[in-house]
């Protein structure tokens, strides 16, 4: 419940603050977004090194599903991980 709240508090933070980003078009974009968060929260201790581990895996599938062009997929992954560890969706 805790990384939820925290979750949530910061992505909305991030969005008054880029807005750009929080709404990124581009996968690769919101790839970049996404574990951006986790490492952040990894390092104040909010997600488990072993959640970051799985996610930034999860993320770097998608990039590779961005790299070669298949955009629906890269963003569908980035979304279910994003849900699969309780990260709101945008």
């Amino acid at each position: 419940m805790r990384l939820l709240i925290c979750a949530a508090v910061f992505a909305a933070l991030t969005f008054s603050v880029q807005p750009s980003t929080a709404l990124a078009a581009s996968c690769s974009e919101r790839i970049t977004f996404v574990q951006h968060v986790i490492d952040g929260d990894v390092k104040t201790g909010f997600v488990d090194k072993k959640v970051h581990d799985v996610m930034s895996r999860d993320l770097a599938e998608a990039g590779q599903a961005c790299k070669a062009g298949d955009v629906a997929k890269a963003q569908s992954l980035i979304s279910s991980t994003q849900r699969r560890h309780g990260y709101p969706v945008r």
